[in-house]
């Protein structure tokens, strides 16, 4: 492009601006020009795309120049070459997505891309990269994929259409129709061009993470094309980069490759091992010159995690173990750099961390690096290579350098200490005392996804409980409580405080007393956390029931709303006379239900959208086996089989099909058979809790439905049914409870709903009831069937008899040909714990149990009518 002596003129004038008026000044007169003269009918191509470079610069420093946009379009439009290059320069800078001038640029596209000349061709499809709209995406895919597999389009037009592919299938995926044409691009991976190769093994790459089925062929052209680079040194001389072949070329192909499993085809495995191979190998002399060592590590770190991910040969595994080892401690920080994130890769396949512990010290050095970026990934490593026998040292290690980290690593840092405490803790006051003082280190770096999850842990492991009220009382006498652990310690003591109420110093007063002290100086949120608990108190401990309607009265004048509410509530419930009503509400809270950990989600936390997926995420060889069957819908025993000889046992025609939101329940429907309430069914969107009371003949079953989902619930439907419920013959009936609200119209997030059955047994029934559910969340219908835990069982009325009685009427049953089952069951428990858990099960089935009737303790007699 000529240069511009008016422009050049007017970027000096602007330049020379002393101050923001004076400038404001110089481009008003200029924008008034510049509309004058596009007024005018005799205007010259040279002056139009002077004044249409002005208003972009002019666009840059912040000014509105909206009025230029159809020069600009017009400019695009234009037959010759210079007018239509600053066109779509203008275009590509001034106009937005939703301007109305869009049709006639996406005309101009078209036209251009469609036509003969290379140079036209390419301007068209840099610009179309740039803009990429969704309504360019939708019109010009096919044109585009049309210069790319035209057998007349230059390599050059060849190499922009590819990335220009590239660029919309990143930014608007569902608008290409990728899925139809993905398996066309293949075959041109293998082009005599290498920049065409270049180009479009980058499409590939794309494709193969959305697509991996269609692409599955690319696999077999990437080892064809890596052979002849790496094995047959078959390269343009064009391309070779210090010696080595087409650098970038091999790292891309290699990238590739690790979005397929293990090539089927034995000539294709042992080919790609030889290469695997000889890159490895070459890769251990240490080139002289730096731009060869960066080309050739370059390849190596890429060579070693698709050996990594390929995971067919551990002893190449374990060499590049070794070899990495070499790599973490080299003078080069990139070099470091790469060496500590292909050892984490490494971590999440090998099968023995031992290789990799040997490197233990040189790992914990680097979390002291110059280089942010090392000091990350070496976090990433340690945390990924820790397992139950150096999970002790590698804790303290981090907790030791925590106060040092960096402010942007701290808080993945505490989140990695968090995981793996709980995962790999094998004593209980280990796992209080490093998460109490993980809170205390950084604690403000910190999410509530940490202390929600140590009060979750404590919650569902009943020897903790004892420890954790000691330690939490402790906290809160210290001079210094941080506010995380002061809601840590509120909580725990206010469901479990009585455990420790006949211990030295830990009297309820003593208790309350140290709850007080603290609670002047915390946030409001922890402050309504400390109220909670006082008003669990006032259940807990009658003795100080007094103070603690103090408290509570305190803070009903407060000035925060949410601390009034709590206040004024807890105060009502507390002076309402009712022995009942306090103890139900204040109820000790059940184990939450097994799910992922909060803390190990955000971890999980997907890339950017224009950035490649990763194949393995930190944390070692069990969460990415997990994510490996996620990702293929296989069972994680499945994953880590693939590519190894399963035998699948042949199906049972005697085996019932489950729906799967049956066979998804069918662990709370267990222990919901002699537990009379808790959680039927724990999903994304919705959770599902039961009560139930009997007296039988008949019982009462209470369902609840609660809202887990982001947005609203709509059109819920809750019915229950018995098989041949409306036969009069029916063994069992169901029907809704008279008198109750019907269902809500919708359900916002975390609010609940509730309905109630009664059901009647008129005779023995085998088949227990089925639950219906259905909802419509973001638009979307969702039925749940589900088995209600109602058996005959429930229908027992227990019955105590003394023991003479008990086998005089045995003996008479025998008489009578009625005669005996007998069954063998494997506990979920040791042994020793087994009888304590069946004597519980046989009293939740509505028999009362008779002591004394058999002289081996463990055995157990019960008696049960059946009404």
């Amino acid at each position: 492009m000529a240069p511009m002596k008016g422009l050049t003129v007017f970027i000096a004038d602007l330049r020379k601006c002393r101050s923001h008026e004076e400038e404001e000044r110089r481009v008003n007169k200029e924008l008034a020009n510049i509309r004058t003269k596009f007024k005018e009918a005799g205007l010259t191509s040279y002056n139009r795309k002077k004044y249409v470079c002005k208003l972009v610069y002019m666009s840059l420093l912040g000014y509105n120049v909206q009025f230029g946009h159809k020069e600009a379009v017009d400019l695009a439009s234009s037959a010759k070459y210079s007018e239509k290059q600053i066109g779509y320069l203008a275009v590509t800078l001034l106009l937005p997505e939703d301007s109305g001038y869009m049709r006639g640029v996406l005309a101009a596209l078209r036209r251009d891309i469609n036509g003969s000349d290379d140079v036209s061709v390419c301007v068209a499809l840099a610009a179309v990269s740039n803009v990429a709209t969704r309504e360019i995406a939708e019109a010009l895919t096919e044109e585009i994929l049309g210069q790319l597999l035209s057998p007349s389009a230059s390599t050059f037009v060849k190499k922009k259409a590819a990335l220009c592919l590239l660029r919309l299938l990143r930014r608007f995926p569902d608008a290409t129709n990728a899925h139809v044409w993905a398996e066309r691009v293949i075959p041109y991976m293998g082009h005599r061009d290498a920049g065409v190769t270049l180009a479009v093994t980058s499409l590939a790459t794309a494709l193969a993470q959305q697509y991996p089925d269609a692409m599955r062929k690319a696999a077999a052209f990437a080892v064809r094309r890596l052979k002849s680079l790496v094995l047959d040194n078959e390269c343009p001389a064009d391309y070779v980069y210090y010696t080595v072949a087409a650098p970038w070329l091999q790292v891309k192909l290699l990238r590739l490759l690790q979005y397929f499993p293990a090539p089927e085809s034995p000539e294709l495995r042992t080919l790609l091992l030889r290469i695997l191979r000889h890159i490895i190998d070459v890769g251990q002399d240490t080139p002289r010159e730096l731009q060869q060592m960066n080309a050739q590590y370059s390849i190596l770190f890429e060579a070693i995690g698709l050996g990594i991910h390929l995971d067919i040969d551990q002893a190449l595994m374990h060499e590049s173990a070794a070899l990495l080892g070499r790599f973490i401690t080299s003078r080069e920080t990139n070099v470091r750099y790469l060496g500590l994130e292909t050892m984490a890769h490494l971590a999440a396949y090998i099968d023995s961390l031992e290789p990799l512990k040997k490197f233990q010290g040189v790992i914990t050095q680097a979390l002291r690096d110059r280089d942010v970026s090392v000091r990350r990934r070496a976090l990433d490593l340690l945390y990924s290579m820790c397992d139950v026998d150096n999970a002790k040292p590698v804790v303290n290690e981090l907790l030791r350098h925590m106060g040092a980290a960096d402010l942007a690593l701290r808080e993945e840092m505490a989140l990695k200490v968090a995981i793996l405490t709980e995962k790999y803790a094998t004593e209980y006051a280990w796992y209080i005392d490093v998460m109490m003082r993980l809170v205390a280190l950084a604690g403000e770096h910190l999410g509530d996804e940490v202390w929600h999850r140590i009060v979750q842990v404590i919650l569902g492991n009943e020897e903790l409980q004892l420890y954790a009220c000691t330690i939490a009382l402790q906290a809160l006498r210290a001079p210094v409580c941080h506010e995380s652990a002061f809601k840590v310690s509120s909580y725990v003591l206010g469901e479990f405080g009585h455990l420790i109420a006949n211990a030295p110093d830990s009297a309820p007063i003593d208790q309350l007393k140290a709850l007080q002290s603290k609670m002047p100086s915390v946030s409001l949120p922890a402050r309504a956390v400390a109220l909670t608990t006082v008003a669990k108190f006032t259940n807990l401990f009658p003795e100080i029931k007094n103070a603690c309607l103090r408290v509570l009265d305190r803070h009903r004048g407060a000035l925060d709303a949410e601390l009034q509410q709590r206040a004024c509530e807890y105060y009502a419930l507390a002076t309402v006379e009712s022995d009942v009503l306090l103890s139900t509400v204040f109820e000790e809270m059940p184990p939450f239900a097994e799910r992922q950990s909060a803390l190990v989600s955000r971890l999980l936390k997907q890339e950017g959208d224009t950035e490649d997926q990763r194949t393995w995420v930190p944390g070692g060889r069990d969460i990415n086996r997990e994510r490996r069957a996620q990702q293929t819908g296989e069972t994680p025993v499945e994953a880590e089989a693939d590519g190894k000889d399963k035998e699948l046992a042949p199906d049972d025609p005697a085996d019932p099909v489950e729906e799967p939101s049956i066979a998804e329940s069918r662990r709370h429907y267990a222990r919901l058979l002699w537990e009379s309430d808790g959680i039927l069914y724990d999903g994304d969107e919705v959770q599902v809790g039961l009560m139930a009371q009997y007296k039988p003949p008949a019982g009462r079953v209470g369902v609840f439905l609660g809202n887990k989902a982001a947005g609203a619930i709509y059109d819920i439907s809750i019915h229950a049914f018995a098989k041949d419920n409306d036969s009069k013959d029916a063994p069992l009936s169901i029907t809704e409870s008279a008198g109750q609200s019907p269902l809500p119209a919708s359900l916002l997030p975390l609010g609940q709903a509730r309905i109630y059955f009664d059901v009647t047994c008129h005779h023995v029934f085998s088949t227990p009831p089925t639950l219906r559910i259905s909802y419509t969340q973001a638009g979307a219908p969702t039925v749940l069937e589900l088995q209600l835990p109602i058996t005959c069982v429930h229908f027992m009325a227990p019955v105590t008899i003394a023991v003479s009685d008990f086998f005089a009427r045995w003996k008479q049953l025998g008489e009578a040909g009625l005669g005996e089952a007998q069954s063998v069951l494997k506990t979920p428990f040791l042994e020793e714990r087994a009888g304590e858990w069946l004597r519980g099960v046989v009293g939740g089935m509505g028999f009362a149990l008779i002591q004394g009737a058999d002289p081996v303790p463990d055995n157990i007699v019960a008696v049960g009518i059946a009404t």
